[in-house]
């Protein structure tokens, strides 16, 4: 679930308060919840546009990104499923802590697209979701027509619960093909920070097990050079998914 939706400023980036006659009706419909209910599913609902507005507010530099943009010009047709910034989103080189050991994210990226998703393992709902989603859309994109290799990964920003064991258990539930990682706080925050995916700790005891980790729920289209070059917002159609991605990348990506 994502991280607070008030005007909170994240990676230098500033979260925008919106209203339409659409989220008017749905604060109404939900004024006779109560306070917990009432908190949880308004942040369901305003998480789409939460993630909009964040990444249109955190635009690269297009002026110096370079004559080779090949998101120069890309208006997506159906923003709420995916989004593009106006220019590649470099991940940072960082070193990960993966099943086999440390990984580098340049050699984690390296030669295959990825769908990047950050969560927890201790997730009570939205994280079992969306990776159920991610294990019909792994093998859709892969058996497809597309001519890319294709991975998904799940990078926990919970490592104090997360070991790279767990999460090996955990993310093989959904599918064995999945690339689960972790890391420092340091590295964790590095590349979040980069592809602009908001989270927040709960506050907890030193060696405390039950405590909280909000986060948003997009999934990161990676290109096989580790930058990002889309962001696909919740909730997720993965019917739509699998057929928009492939449409974007016949326009964006190089022949």
């Amino acid at each position: 679930m994502s991280s607070g939706i008030s005007g909170n400023q994240v990676g230098g980036c500033v979260k925008s308060h919106i209203a339409t006659p659409w989220m008017t009706r749905q604060f109404t419909a939900l004024d006779s919840l109560g306070p917990m209910t009432n908190t949880m599913l308004l942040r369901v609902l305003l998480l789409p546009f939460v993630l909009v507005l964040l990444l249109a507010g955190c635009q690269p530099d297009a002026e110096n990104a370079g004559a080779n943009n090949p998101l120069a010009g890309y208006e997506s047709p159906e923003p709420l499923v995916l989004r593009a910034p106006e220019a590649p989103m470099p991940v940072p080189d960082r070193m990960l802590e993966g099943v086999d050991g440390p990984v580098g994210t340049s050699a984690l990226f390296d030669g295959r697209w990825t769908l990047l998703y950050v969560g927890y393992s201790y997730c009570p709902d939205i994280c079992p979701t969306e990776l159920g989603q991610l294990s019909q859309i792994l093998p859709a994109l892969q058996e497809g027509s597309s001519p890319f290799d294709w991975q998904v990964v799940f990078l926990s920003v919970d490592p104090e619960r997360d070991t790279p064991a767990h999460l090996e258990k955990y993310t093989a539930f959904f599918s064995e093909e999945f690339v689960p990682v972790t890391g420092s706080r340091e590295a964790i925050d590095a590349v979040t920070g980069a592809v602009k995916a908001g989270y927040r700790i709960g506050k907890h005891a030193p060696g405390e097990r039950r405590y909280s980790v909000d986060h948003d729920t997009g999934f990161r289209l990676i290109d096989p050079q580790g930058r990002m070059l889309a962001l696909l917002p919740g909730p997720h159609d993965p019917d739509r998914i699998v057929t928009m991605i492939p449409s974007f990348l016949s326009e964006v990506s190089p022949e």
